[in-house]
């Protein structure tokens, strides 16, 4: 999620080359010089790591000229090398990258690579040798490890905390913020004041007692629904067929107080932004606090907005400061918003069942053969 999505449109229009990498067109697509069209999952060889066990995921299909990111980028870096660039032709050299992987020319490489250590080739696990278990299940997990003998002092492991004891009280906080241990691989500067050991709460900036809540009455949160994975799936016909639209989640007094019914367009807003989403009244959001689904447009890609200014949450979030001092995030949940009844919905926006058969497949969609792989003047050097 990116705060305050408006604040970045100027900065990115002064760019002197943008290339975007993904699945499909997104709104960042429209801002781009150069698009490179990578793989769904659908269509990905991957490796799953779950507890003791190794999984082999292998592509249902493969559709157009899409090409896995991680080759894009490999690629990229032998092009580099071959026109000059003296780490990227390091990195060609096995001799040079030792134990590690030379950037590879296919997937195949990566994944043979990476089941080394397994005694397995990616060809032999796809062709039944899948699962992979590589250790005994006692091993890899059981009860009270705390309890067992650390054989180098013959007392109880403990836990993994510098007491070996369960702390409420956080030293490692302390620790890593005066010296990056154990995290960091080089020395660090302190912090300028010590992590809390403890959790503690801070009130918002904005918040219901601010000056700012006789503008802007309503606390604002979002998240996830399962219909949708991140950003994605809004061009998906059976997803948006499910939730169409972004709701906003009204209380049944606030929805009274703020004159909104149930399937209304409503106007949400603060002074960083005004958005548009259909009312849900329901006793599930407590009163005083709205939620709202982050969403963009694919439909309006080709309009004004782009499709992310219409009914984006993201322009109505935060990205000033004060920021969390461990990890330096900004604002996303817990703002403020005013709502009100809107006469209709944005222009062009997609809603009934119906509407979304532009993104069915077509006869135009076909399963592509294999990737073709570039080649290069001084392959194999």
């Amino acid at each position: 999620m990116l705060g305050n999505a408006s604040s970045w449109e100027p900065a990115i229009k002064k760019l002197d080359f943008v290339v975007h990498m993904y699945m499909y067109p997104t709104s960042f697509t429209t801002y781009a010089d150069m698009i490179l069209p990578t793989t769904e999952w659908l269509e990905t060889n991957m490796l799953i790591d779950c507890c003791n066990y190794v999984f082999a995921r292998q592509a249902v299909t493969h559709t157009y000229e899409t090409q896995d990111e991680t080759l894009i980028w490999s690629w990229i870096l032998r092009r580099c090398g071959e026109l000059g660039h003296e780490m990227c032709q390091k990195a060609m050299d096995p001799e040079f990258m030792g134990d590690d992987l030379p950037l590879w020319k296919t997937m195949e490489e990566l994944l043979d690579a990476k089941l080394k250590r397994h005694n397995v080739t990616w060809e032999e696990v796809k062709n039944g040798h899948n699962p992979i278990k590589f250790m005994p299940d006692d091993k890899w997990a059981g009860y009270y490890v705390y309890k067992k003998t650390d054989p180098k002092t013959g007392l109880p492991r403990g836990f993994s905390t510098p007491s070996k004891k369960l702390e409420l009280y956080g030293e490692v906080f302390i620790n890593l913020g005066r010296t990056g241990a154990p995290y960091a691989k080089q020395p660090l500067a302190p912090a300028d004041k010590d992590y809390s050991p403890l959790p503690f709460y801070m009130e918002p900036v904005e918040n219901p007692k601010a000056e700012i809540a006789k503008k802007y009455p309503l606390v604002m949160t979002n998240g996830r629904l399962p219909i949708y994975h991140h950003g994605t799936l809004r061009n998906n016909p059976y997803s948006r067929e499910v939730y169409p639209l972004p709701e906003i989640w009204v209380n049944p007094k606030d929805a009274e107080k703020y004159s909104v019914s149930h399937g209304d367009w409503t106007w949400v807003e603060n002074d960083r932004g005004k958005i548009r989403a259909i009312c849900r009244v329901t006793e599930g959001i407590p009163q005083g606090i709205v939620y709202q689904e982050r969403f963009w447009n694919p439909e309006t890609l080709n309009t004004p907005t782009r499709g992310w200014k219409e009914m984006n949450v993201n322009v109505l979030t935060k990205n000033t400061p004060p920021y969390n001092d461990v990890v330096g995030t900004y604002t996303l949940r817990g703002f403020q918003v005013a709502i009100s009844k809107a006469d209709k919905g944005p222009e062009g926006v997609l809603r009934k069942p119906e509407d979304f058969s532009i993104w069915m497949p077509d006869a135009t969609v076909t399963e592509s053969a294999e990737p073709v792989y570039p080649t290069y003047k001084n392959e194999g050097k």
